[in-house]
């Protein structure tokens, strides 16, 4: 394995020590988790990606009728106001 130093600002590595040894782990491993989880993700999903899954999640919901939606809203204020 190779080892590189990265400078970080003494409260950055203040946080980085104190989630290491809340989750047991050297401050080394956790930095390395951290950046992996975090530029992994980046790398595997593209902004094509993401719209085609939004456009097939949305193709699966109801259509809604925003005019309906909005009289039987209304329908249903009045009857409240007559009781």
């Amino acid at each position: 394995m190779a080892t590189r130093a990265i400078h970080l600002p003494e409260s950055s590595y203040a946080l980085l020590s104190a989630e290491a040894q809340r989750r047991g782990l050297d401050p080394d491993a956790l930095a390395d988790e951290l950046v992996r989880a975090d530029l992994a993700a980046h790398g595997e999903r593209d902004l094509e990606t993401t719209l085609k899954s939004l456009a097939e999640f949305r193709a699966t919901l109801p259509e809604i009728d925003g005019l309906v939606l909005a009289r039987d809203a209304r329908a249903q204020l009045e009857q409240r106001g007559d009781s």
